[in-house]
Order: structure tokens, then C-alpha cells, then sequence
């Protein structure tokens, strides 16, 4: 991040290169004078000068950012307080952040849960073991779905995949069974994928699943309400324990402050909200998951609990009526509600989850695990670089008059765009699906080249200039501007990559993984979308225009856009992260295309 920094001060400081540099007699270069505008005496001949007084404005105001940033990071120290988790209470309190890492040997996962608008709030923390939380007590190890089985199998999914897509070139038109024959892999590949997502979730995480699940929408009456039922079938599960006779003299016995009750324990408000969203109908593995979490909790807070004479099975039927009950009343609470505000039924609506992953599990699609699939989520390097990206928006909003507080991400002006459709010639059925689109938004404003390359120089002015940039091609655009151009942006539109293996990482053993999608972060990119593996042209052209469609960005849409300022926006539009997450069933296959693409950085809004 520093390092590029110092590259963006430099972007900003360079002269023209039409213009010779200037030096001394003695060789030593010398800064070119200001050129000194006359006094303006009429609107007209304001005109050239103001447009070029508010570049130099906005160019310092952009130095300024960015020195504030680097600042900051070079001012951290390497101790406990600094390296802690940050605090989210600035952020908006739709917004969920989610960190997930896995252990050295990949035998547990650490789950965290923060939310913002709360202030002073600890995150809740899961250590979710991945083998033997099941054990049945034989040695079978088939049962368990290991780390390294899990990504094992989705690369060998991948690999398939790609190896199909290569062999279809070879399949003629008028073979109907050839075609048939590789259709059939492909929709076995997609269902292959789909169980193995399913899998993790039930698998991996089981009950603790609902760390992931929206925001609970629970009265703190319900809550108080849940605790007491869960108290009570643990506390008669567990009175034999407490009926039994004290231990004699010399036993390892507990003293009077460290045994307790188990009407002693309860479970604190976070912990129940959490696994008050778990659904009624889940199966009876996950309903045991949270017993033996909560027996756990009993035992290590000195509470004696002999699992040998805990009857699971009735545990099981009991938890499970409890959280019929719970969700029974919250769906009459919500028939019932009156006075909810129109703002915060949107806000709800438009809860936005954040994630922010281990290098080990960058690679696995978490976005289409069933608790996720269909939700607005994207990944994030951290925390801090939340508060980056919502200080650069707010910079970029001074001025307008946008006074919509619903939005809580960056706002986009959908007439400045910039496209790059089929720049290798190759890709003529993408070209010929967009190429109206393209003249379309050509005519609304937008910039861009259709069927032929585009040239670096290009690249880059699109994405310091615009405010979006459609790239239709191959991979993520690397043949055409190079890593460090783009990490060297002082400022970068969102991007959206509709190329093979575009938002795919490098691994890079143990050191932090790289690729394309961190040197858009680095730029200052907002929003990107990106693949995780290679798709089809014809299945992700179908995703692409289903995104288009839901964000209201097409020629239709875009030329009778509002000015800015002139009619201020009275509800938000749907994100460009809940666009890509509700057009994933667009695909022919859901799961191996639909899976593909993914979103980094904030949500934003037309």
C-alpha cells in the first residue's frame, strides 16, 4: 500500500509528456511556472478557466486523501493495541464484516462476526472445529470432509470444466449427440459444485452457520423470551446431575466458587440472537451442534455436566420446538409491526455483508454456500480498507447534492462509462450481444471501443476519468495495461471484468496471495467484479446482461438520467453487489458460472 501510494504521488506530480522539461544552464531541472490566467470579466471567458481551476482542485484534494492514508499506515505499530480488531461503530449499521481463517494444520476454522453502527461492541467469535465435532465413535475417516479434500475437489471441478470448454471447439454443430454428451458433463460439473457448497456449510459449519446469517430481527422481549426456554430444557436435562450426592473427601471436587448451577449459566444476547436465526427445519446434526456448543459453555463455566446421561435425542425435539415457537412469534411480530419506518425497512433490505478471508480459503466460492447464495455480499482485505473506501466516497460526493442517507456506499454517474467490448476480435457472440448495448450507451455518453484493442494509454485515461468501466475480453484485461499502471492510479473507476479467471489469486506459498483484483484495491477501485475460473462466453454474457438489466444500466435507462443535483434520489436503487448476487440463477449452469463471479470492494449505486 505505501509503496503505491508513493507511485500515485508521482502520477499526480508529472508534466505533460508533450512538453519538454525544463533546466538550468548546469543541467539541474527546474519546476515549469504557473501560467497566470487573466482577470475574468464574463461567464464565457470563466469557462476554460474554471474547468481547469477544479482539475487542480481535485487533484490536490486527491494528494491530500492519499497522504492522509499513508500517514496513517505508516504511523502503526506492531503491539496488541494497534493490531487489534478495529472498531466498527462509524461504520453503517447495515453493514456485516465476517473474517474467516483457517488453522496452520486445517483442522479449524475461525469465524468472526462484527457489525456496524455499534458502538464499544466485541465481535462474536466461532472455533469451529472441521474434523471429529461428529465423531460417531469409529475410525471412518469418509465421513469427514477435510480441508484438502474440499479443495482438491473443487479443482479438479475446475480443471474438468476447463478441459470441457477447450473440447467444445471441436464439436460440430450437427452432432447432436456429441453436443448432448458435453452437456451432460457440464450439468454434472455444475451439480457437483452445487454439493460440494452444500457440504461445506453442513459439513464445516453446521449450526454455526448463522454467524452468517442477516441481522437477527428479534425484540429484545424475544430474546429474553429464548434465553428462558433455552434455560430451561438444559437445566432439566441436566438436574440429575445436580440431585447427585456431594463427592467424598479427597475426590477432585470443585470448591463452592468454582461449581455452579446450571440456573447459574445463561447464554449472553449476542450468542442467542446468533442461533435464534437458525431455521426450525434444520437438520438434527446442526440442532446437536448447538447442544454440545451450549453443554460446552456449561462445563467450562464450572457447571458438571455428564454427557453420558444428557438424552441428545430429546434434546434435539425439545431445541427444535423452541425454535418453531421463536420463529412463530417473529412472524406474527412482523404481520403485526406498525411503526417501522419506510428508511429502516430499506435499510434492512439492503443489509450488506463483507468478507474478509484467510489466504487459504480465498479460493473457495463462499458467496454461493446456501446461507449466502442470493445475499449482497463482497470481499474485503479488511476493516481499515472499509473506512478508505467510505472516506474516498464521501470525498468524491462533496459538492453534490445527493440526499439520499439510504446510500451507504459510492454513487456513480451512470452517463460516464467507458466499455471495451471484444478488444482480441476473437469473441464474436459477446460482440454481437452487445454491440447495440454499446451503441446504446455510446449515444447516452459513454466512451469505448468495440472489436479491436485498446491501447494502454486508453485503459488508464478510462479509469481515471470515468466513473465505470465494462471490460468484455479475455482474462482481466492484463494484455492491455500492465500491474503497476494500475496500482499507480491516484484515482480508479469501478470495474467490472467480465473475463476468464479475472478476480482469480495467485497463491504464493506463505506469504499473502496476489493478483489482478488487489492492484484495482490499491488504485482506489470502489467496486470490481470479477471470475474466481474460467466460464463460457455465451453463459456469462447472460449473467452480465441480467446485472445490466437489474443496475438500470442500459442506453434506456442512462440517457434520461436525472442531472445531478436537480432531482435528488428518493429511494436507492438496487447495488451493483445485489445485482451480481440475484443474477446468478440467470445461468444455464447456476453453480459453475454462476458461481464464478465475484465482487470486491463496497457496494455502489447509480
Amino acid at each position: 500500500m505505501l509503496e503505491s501510494i508513493e507511485h500515485k504521488f508521482s502520477a499526480l506530480q508529472m508534466t505533460d509528456d508533450l512538453q519538454w522539461p525544463l533546466i538550468t544552464s548546469d543541467g539541474t531541472p527546474r519546476p515549469r511556472p504557473k501560467i497566470e490566467h487573466p482577470g475574468r470579466f464574463n461567464v464565457d471567458l470563466e469557462s476554460d478557466d474554471d474547468a481547469e481551476d477544479s482539475a487542480v482542485r481535485e487533484d490536490t484534494l486527491i494528494q491530500a486523501y492519499w497522504t492522509s492514508i499513508r500517514e496513517k499506515y505508516r504511523s502503526r505499530r506492531l503491539d496488541v493495541q494497534s493490531l487489534s480488531t478495529a472498531e466498527t461503530g462509524d461504520l453503517p449499521e447495515n453493514w456485516i464484516i465476517i473474517n474467516i481463517n483457517i488453522t496452520d494444520d486445517k483442522s479449524t476454522l475461525f469465524i468472526s462476526r462484527r457489525e456496524g453502527g455499534v458502538e464499544g461492541s466485541q465481535p462474536l467469535v466461532f472455533c469451529v472445529p472441521l474434523k471429529g465435532r461428529r465423531d460417531n465413535g469409529d475410525d471412518n475417516d469418509e465421513d469427514h470432509l477435510g480441508f484438502d479434500d474440499a479443495i482438491g475437489e473443487l479443482r479438479e471441478i475446475v480443471r474438468l470444466s476447463d478441459e470441457g470448454t477447450k473440447t467444445a471447439v471441436n464439436i460440430k454443430s450437427d452432432d447432436e449427440e456429441a453436443r448432448a454428451n458435453w452437456w451432460k458433463l457440464r450439468g454434472d460439473l455444475d451439480t457437483r459444485l452445487r454439493e460440494l457448497l452444500e457440504n461445506i456449510e453442513f459439513c464445516w459449519l453446521g449450526a454455526f452457520k448463522t454467524i452468517l446469517s442477516p441481522r437477527s430481527e428479534a425484540t429484545p422481549e424475544m430474546i429474553l423470551d429464548l434465553r428462558a426456554q433455552f434455560d430451561k430444557i438444559f437445566q432439566r436435562s441436566l438436574h440429575v446431575k445436580d440431585k447427585k450426592p456431594k463427592q467424598r473427601a479427597g475426590s477432585h471436587k470443585k470448591t463452592a466458587s468454582q461449581a455452579q448451577a446450571p440456573s447459574q449459566m445463561t447464554l449472553d444476547d449476542p450468542i442467542l440472537k446468533c442461533f435464534s436465526t437458525l431455521s426450525p427445519k434444520c437438520k438434527d446434526e446442526e440442532l446437536e451442534d448447538l447442544i454440545y456448543f451450549i453443554l460446552d459453555l456449561y462445563s467450562f463455566h464450572g457447571v458438571p455436566v455428564a454427557i453420558a446421561e444428557v438424552d441428545i435425542a430429546q434434546l434435539v425435539v425439545d431445541l427444535r420446538a423452541v425454535l418453531e415457537e421463536h420463529a412463530a412469534k417473529l412472524r406474527q411480530w412482523k404481520k403485526t409491526i406498525t411503526g417501522k419506518t419506510t428508511t429502516s425497512l430499506a435499510k434492512d433490505q439492503d443489509e450488506h455483508l463483507f468478507l474478509v478471508l484467510d489466504k487459504n480459503v480465498q479460493g473457495i466460492p463462499w458467496e454461493n454456500i446456501p446461507i449466502l447464495r442470493g445475499r449482497s455480499v463482497s470481499r474485503i482485505p479488511n476493516i481499515e480498507f472499509l473506512y478508505d473506501r467510505l472516506a474516498f466516497a464521501k470525498w468524491k460526493r462533496q459538492g453534490e447534492l445527493v440526499e439520499d442517507e439510504l446510500i451507504t456506499g459510492a454513487v456513480l454517474d451512470p452517463r460516464k462509462g467507458y466499455f471495451i467490448l471484444n478488444p482480441s476480435g476473437d469473441l464474436a457472440r459477446t460482440e454481437g450481444r452487445f454491440r447495440d448495448w454499446a451503441h446504446g450507451m455510446k449515444k447516452a455518453g459513454w466512451d469505448g471501443v468495440i472489436g479491436q484493442a485498446v491501447s494502454e494509454q486508453q485503459f488508464v485515461n478510462a479509469l481515471k476519468t470515468q466513473d465505470l468501466v465494462v471490460y468484455f475480453g479475455h482474462g482481466g484485461g492484463e494484455q492491455y495495461i500492465r500491474s503497476h499502471r494500475i496500482r499507480s492510479l491516484p484515482k480508479c473507476a469501478a470495474t467490472m471484468l467480465w473475463g476468464c479467471s479475472s478476480g482469480a489469486l495467485r497463491e504464493l506459498g506463505d506469504f499473502d496471495r496476489t493478483g489482478t483484483s488487489y492492484n484495482y484495491m490499491l488504485a482506489g477501485c470502489p467496486t470490481l467484479v470479477a471470475n474466481l475460473w474460467d466460464v463460457t462466453d455465451r453463459d456469462i454474457d447472460k449473467f452480465s446482461q441480467s446485472v445490466f438489466d437489474k443496475l438500470r444500466l442500459t442506453p434506456a435507462d442512462v440517457s434520461k438520467w436525472n442531472e445531478p443535483g436537480k432531482e435528488p434520489h428518493v429511494s436507492p436503487s438496487l447495488s451493483l453487489v445485489a445485482s451480481v448476487a440475484q443474477s446468478r440463477d440467470s445461468c444455464k449452469l447456476k453453480y459453475l458460472t454462476g458461481a464464478a463471479p465475484v465482487v470486491y470492494g463496497i457496494p455502489f449505486y447509480l
